[in-house]
């Protein structure tokens, strides 16, 4: 086999190839690092062609150590999709690799690497509950099944951010309708 036929060969392998990787979630006013971050990371596979239908394929979750500190593992699948990466920590304002908050704005910062550091920004007064709730769920919900694998972000986010959109939604309400309910 020639030497062009065999890079050829080992690029399209690799696609998809992804390593662990570890990385560092703080503050993003003071750098400091934030403890029981929720990390996840997702790969996707998309099927078809012009109707096309994206499904999970492997799903990692982990914690911050006290230093801020994570791992998640790699996936060796070739064809998969870039991988969604996602940080939420109460209080704090969601960290997507592929939007940012509250504009929605691509986010063109990310790559797969170790040794990142994930500045999350604390959750501003100004900021609606119900629109972030709307983000973070598009950010972890980007493909077909998977909330089985998703356990640990879903029960986090849920139990912190419940109760805050509910009373955002019922005071939206109010003013919606005069204050009669």
């Amino acid at each position: 086999m020639n030497k062009r036929l065999q890079l050829t060969l080992l690029l399209v392998l690799l696609t998809g190839c992804y390593r662990s990787i570890n990385g560092t979630v703080v503050d993003a006013d003071t750098n400091a690092p934030i403890e029981g971050a929720v990390v996840m990371v997702e790969w996707t596979r998309t099927h078809g062609i012009g109707n096309y239908s994206t499904e999970s394929y492997k799903v990692a979750e982990t914690l911050s150590d006290k230093d801020g500190k994570f791992t998640l593992p790699g996936c060796y699948r070739p064809f998969v999709n870039d991988p969604d990466l996602t940080i939420y920590k109460k209080g704090y304002v969601t960290w997507s690799s592929r939007n940012i908050f509250p504009s929605w704005e691509n986010r063109k910062d990310f790559q797969w690497r170790s040794g990142n550091i994930y500045k999350i920004e604390i959750f501003k007064s100004t900021y609606s509950y119900i629109d972030h709730h709307g983000f973070t769920t598009s950010a972890i919900n980007s493909a077909i099944g998977g909330p089985n694998d998703k356990q640990l972000f879903f029960r986090t986010f849920s139990e912190a951010e419940e109760a805050k959109f509910i009373h955002e939604l019922n005071e939206r309400d109010k003013q919606r309708h005069g204050g009669i309910r």
